[in-house]
């Protein structure tokens, strides 16, 4: 017969199995991007310029409506 040992903890509810996380980490849904910080500057950049070309578009929209 097997003792129980004392002042074991607890197992959660909510703990996943070893196999489950290491399925997940396998076969992942996403790929993340590894971009130099070079490349993630110029994105910004890009970014930044874009939305503020909209900022002004829409800007000069409503002038022309007249709001």
């Amino acid at each position: 017969m097997i003792r129980i040992k004392e002042n074991k903890p607890a197992i959660s509810a909510d703990a996943r199995s070893f196999r489950a996380v290491r399925r997940l980490n396998l076969n992942r849904t996403y790929t993340p991007l590894k971009i130099g910080a070079i490349a993630g500057y110029i994105i910004l950049g890009m970014l930044s310029a874009s939305t503020s070309m909209f900022g002004i578009l829409v800007g000069a929209v409503l002038r022309l409506v007249g709001l």
